[in-house]
């Protein structure tokens, strides 16, 4: 018999949440676009300088809090559509307190 054991490497950039700026990516993108609008076409186009400044802070915040949520659960935007694709077909009730009532 033969012992030889084959053994595959395991990469860590296969298992690793995409992530940029420690951000999910499709969040982070819709942010940086919102942004980019606002204070592009906006602002600097407009002369609004506020609406610049605006979205700034808006960058700024949204990244902390997009990345505290990454931080927390990196697929927490994959779990919640999954749930609201699943929401018709999982009350969050159960139909015992209620037997005659239609969900």
């Amino acid at each position: 018999m033969d012992e030889n054991i084959r053994i595959a490497p395991i990469r860590r950039s296969l298992t690793r949440p995409q992530l940029i700026f420690g951000c999910d990516r499709i969040p982070f993108l819709l942010l940086l676009l919102v942004c980019m609008g606002m204070g592009f076409t906006g602002g600097i186009a407009a002369g609004n300088y506020l609406n610049v400044v605006v979205a700034i802070a808006l960058f700024i915040v949204g990244v902390r809090f997009l990345g505290s949520m990454a931080k927390y659960d990196p697929d927490m935007l994959k779990v919640f559509q999954r749930a609201m694709n699943y929401k018709d077909a999982y009350s969050a009730t159960s139909r015992a307190l209620h037997p005659d009532k239609q969900y």
